[in-house]
């Protein structure tokens, strides 16, 4: 018998002896073991009902609908004890982030601030508020956000390259380096500010074999940036390709090759990056236009031709992606182009150009010349 079995029998006999502090006590350790128990979860809201204590009741019981998945029952609980203490930090934050969880961003938001009404130098509210005013791609006030948790927080090196993460992408580069804690952000910023010695100097004195996964990552685009700006076009194409080898492709890599293309003079290659930049980013409207671009600089490139089919077909505009496969087609008698090709004409009942692309048609023989003969010859025995 495992622990937390021990443990449940073990609350359960205090549960039915009424001792229900001391299981209480039990089955919050079991939740603290196993967040998403559900028997222990529905015990507490039980005990707390017992208890007739209405404020945890409603926790509890929103902690309940939270395990199975019913965020709109959690959030009217959570509101429901928020009613009773309305200064409860904890009921406020867990309030804040259910609506976060159920994308209710501005709900968020506004609790979250009503939690600083209450608790103004609380570090994790700000961070949650930073990260919902970029949702709201509201840069501005992530900055006001992290300027005041800086105020409170100078000295934590987090809140520093949050600070100064947030100027940089609002182009504050002075700003930035003021409070900028962390080396490889440090040489970024360098870079994008056009220091280009400043940061190779620093660049240098990196020790690779230290860096973390994540720092390893960054450190690649880096040195890919610090060669771009060197205009040494080839060796950032070489570093974005061993990016690439190492954390798969991605819109931060197609976007850099496609900024060197661009200063290679090479716009079809450009066009062609940005075109899987935006496709990665989602932007599927907005890859056509660069794909389609690409295909003006080269019209038998069979890469483009299928990506523009399959963007069409992803926006349901189906007989412009059918024009694509034919094209795709006619290069090399592609199998995947043949087949589709072959199903859309079959769909629409154009059987003669499913055949022409190796659809067999099945058709049914016309025996009435047959049955006419059939006739004919039975009247003619009378």
């Amino acid at each position: 018998m495992s622990n937390l079995e021990n443990m449940h029998q073990k609350a359960l006999a205090l549960y039915e002896e009424k001792k229900l502090q001391e299981a209480l006590s039990i089955y919050e350790q079991i939740i603290q073991l196993n967040p998403a128990d559900e028997v222990a979860l529905s015990c507490v809201m039980d005990i707390y009902l017992e208890l007739d204590d209405k404020f945890n009741y409603y926790l509890s019981r929103a902690n309940v609908n939270i395990a199975q998945g019913k965020l709109e029952y959690a959030i009217k609980d959570t509101k429901k004890a928020l009613d009773i203490n309305t200064e409860d930090i904890d009921a406020r934050r867990k309030l804040a982030r259910l609506y976060k969880v159920d994308n209710k961003t501005l709900k968020a938001i506004d609790e979250f601030l009503k939690l600083l009404e209450y608790k103004n130098d609380d570090v994790d509210a700000y961070f949650e508020l930073v990260d919902l005013y970029m949702k709201e791609d509201s840069l501005e006030s992530a900055i006001t956000t992290a300027r005041k948790l800086y105020e409170i927080e100078k000295n934590n090196p987090n809140v520093k390259n949050m600070l100064a993460q947030l100027y940089f992408r609002a182009d504050d580069y002075a700003s930035a380096l003021e409070v900028v804690e962390d080396e490889l952000l440090k040489i970024k910023i360098l870079l994008q500010d056009n220091k280009n010695i400043e940061a190779r100097e620093l660049l240098e004195k990196v020790d690779v074999l230290k860096l973390n996964p994540l720092q390893k990552k960054n450190y690649r685009t880096i040195k890919a940036q610090q060669f771009y700006n060197d205009k040494k076009y080839d060796e950032a194409l070489s570093e974005i390709e061993e990016y690439v080898k190492e954390n798969g492709p991605d819109a931060v890599s197609f976007q850099m090759k496609a900024l060197i293309y661009e200063e290679k003079n090479d716009d079809f290659s450009a066009y062609l990056n940005w075109g899987f930049c935006k496709k990665a980013q989602g932007k599927f409207d907005e890859a056509i236009v660069e794909f389609s671009h690409a295909h003006q600089k080269n019209n038998h490139d069979k890469t483009v031709l299928i990506e523009l089919a399959n963007l069409y077909q992803h926006n349901k505009e189906r007989f412009v992606a059918i024009e694509y496969w034919e094209k795709v087609y006619e290069i090399d008698k592609d199998e995947t182009a043949r087949e589709i090709l072959a199903e859309f004409y079959y769909s629409e009942g154009n059987f003669e150009k499913a055949e022409q692309y190796g659809k067999a048609i099945e058709r049914k023989e016309d025996d009435s010349a047959g049955l006419i003969d059939k006739i004919m010859a039975f009247f003619a025995k009378k």
